[in-house]
């Protein structure tokens, strides 16, 4: 009896071995294919095999599928019906894996039995067929070095196209040549490994969608996600080199705090030029004193002697000296303003500088001709009440990554504009027209109630949508907060609430999730998408 019982107990030990039905994730299969490690996917719920759908499916998906099966990392996703169409249930769609999970039910989708395909929407996935190695999980230690003092190690880091050493593109090399890294699942712990990296202190910020311009070359990273505590960016944890779904318009940067911040002092100099005007300028230098030392006169003097001829502001290619083009001087040569982030604000301050009167409009895409020669500002933000427009934040002089067809434009009212101005706002008050929604408005449309709906955003005097390429739930709760709902709980896409027309103004939203407005959060030039209305942003808000 002891000898039957112990040849029980192996018997059972071996099946639970190799068993996968008692794996703690449902079993996957790749079916129709030459191998185990090519076809369709399939997976086990309920007793039962069902396919998955290929809406949001992406090579991050598909990694995890083949890490799943020990079958290395996914080479290619195969086109629709390559092995065939399932049968049974569709049990997944819009899978979104991060890249880390261990098993496809483990990433973000609509739910068990949830979706809106057919069979001939049937994901497939090709492998290497090789078991995971260092190289799909991460680099390996020799890869873990710094720069070395002839030349460049594989994980060296610089940072590109910021207005100092310590802001930038990130860039890293790999096998003799510089790439760049994709902005999917960029924050402030990577931006910190990247800072800490090149000597420049804490994170102050982490910035996607190429906001430092477009890299060239390789994109060798892609949604790395550091805890912090790495010494090099190369140390975290990453699909591997070269492994990505990205374009350059993806690219990732970060703003460091700077070098030597214990050494840093900075004092202002209000100085007052012709045209009655006072230039404020502030600089910074490393030195341990309270007062100004020679070298920070030096540096003073400099700042100014160049602020002196920038700043100016004209109008160009308007049929009126209130409307047009807008061009800024530096360092005696004209240049134009890139529409990236141009808005009512913006033009408030080019207005009030020109003597202008009140804004009415702020217009983007080149809509007053386009210009020539540099474009000088990009990414303007201004709050509306600075006295000059060089005084709003922005990338930097000559700092941008667009082109002449976005160049940005305003429409004032004119020099003698008070009392009409008065009477506007009187009929305003004292009737009940509709006034025109500010550029930027939102409403949610097709919904059960306010609250819920397809995006539509108000901009070049019309209403258009948002694509939902890397929309999430962070975006969703810019919206809600915006309109005045409640929580976010959804974040929908593939035009859930029905197809919009018009303009698609926005795709590739990267939203932190604590911006004023959707307008706020990083997104890709407003004139460049991917996108038809079938891609539709929707989001649901709870109702206050």
């Amino acid at each position: 009896m002891p000898a039957t019982l112990l040849l029980l107990l192996l018997l059972g030990r071996t099946g639970t071995t190799s068993e996968p039905a008692l794996m703690p994730f449902p079993e996957i299969r790749l079916a129709n294919g030459p191998s185990r490690c090519q076809g369709r996917v399939e997976i086990l719920y309920n007793g039962s095999w069902g396919t998955v759908c290929d809406d949001d499916w992406d090579i991050v998906d598909a990694n995890v599928v083949c890490r799943q099966l020990g079958c290395g990392h996914a080479i290619t996703l195969p086109a629709a019906m390559t092995f065939g169409q399932g049968s049974g249930p569709i049990f997944l769609d819009n899978v979104d894996c991060k890249g880390r999970e261990a098993a496809l039910s483990e990433c973000w989708s609509h739910g068990w039995g949830i979706h809106n395909c057919y069979h001939y929407e049937d994901v497939a996935v090709v492998c290497n067929e090789l078991s995971p190695t260092h190289a799909s999980e991460g680099p390996t230690s020799r890869t873990l070095t710094s720069s070395v003092q002839d030349g460049e190690s594989d994980g060296s880091i610089r940072l590109v196209s910021g207005t100092d050493t310590c802001q930038g593109r990130v860039e890293i090399f790999y096998r003799g040549n510089w790439g760049t890294v994709c902005d999917d699942d960029w924050g402030l712990s990577d931006a910190s490994v990247v800072c800490k990296q090149v000597g420049c202190g804490q994170a102050l910020d982490y910035k996607s969608n190429a906001y430092f311009g477009y890299g060239t070359g390789r994109i060798l990273l892609d949604n790395v996600n550091c805890d912090g505590s790495e010494p090099f960016l190369s140390a975290c944890y990453s699909l591997g080199w070269g492994i990505h779904n990205c374009g350059h318009h993806e690219d990732a940067g970060v703003i460091c705090t700077g070098l030597d911040r214990s050494t840093i002092t900075s004092f202002t100099t209000s100085v007052a030029l012709d045209y009655e005007e006072t230039l404020t300028a502030t600089a910074t230098v490393t030195d341990g004193r309270d007062q100004p030392s020679q070298a920070t006169e030096v540096v003073t003097t400099a700042l100014l002697t160049v602020e002196q001829e920038s700043g100016g502001v004209r109008l160009a290619n308007g049929n009126g000296s209130c409307r047009g083009r807008v061009e800024v001087r530096h360092r005696g040569t004209w240049g134009t303003v890139c529409d990236d982030d141009w808005d009512f604000p913006d033009a408030q301050v080019v207005c009030r500088q020109l003597g202008c009167g009140a804004a009415l409009a702020a217009t983007v895409l080149g809509s007053f001709g386009y210009g020539s020669g540099p474009i000088l500002l990009d990414n303007v933000g201004c709050g509306g009440g600075e006295a000059r427009l060089a005084d709003c934040f922005h990338l930097g002089w000559g700092q941008h990554n667009c082109g002449h067809h976005e160049d940005a434009g305003v429409i004032c009212r004119g020099a003698d504009d008070s009392g009409d101005h008065f009477q506007e706002a009187t009929a305003t008050t004292t009737t009940s027209a509709p006034t025109r929604p500010k550029d930027g408005s939102l409403r949610l449309v097709n919904g059960s109630h306010r609250c819920e709906g397809r995006v539509e955003i108000f901009y070049l005097s019309q209403w258009g949508t948002v694509c939902d390429d890397a929309w999430d739930l962070r975006d969703a709760k810019v919206v809600c907060r915006q309109l005045g709902c409640g929580h976010a709980v959804g974040a929908w896409g593939e035009a859930r609430y029905g197809q919009g027309t018009g303009y698609i103004f926005l795709d590739n939203l990267k939203c932190k999730g604590h911006e004023p407005s959707l307008l706020r959060c990083s997104h890709i030039r407003w004139d460049v998408h991917n996108c038809d209305h079938s891609e539709d942003a929707g989001a649901a808000c709870g109702i206050l």
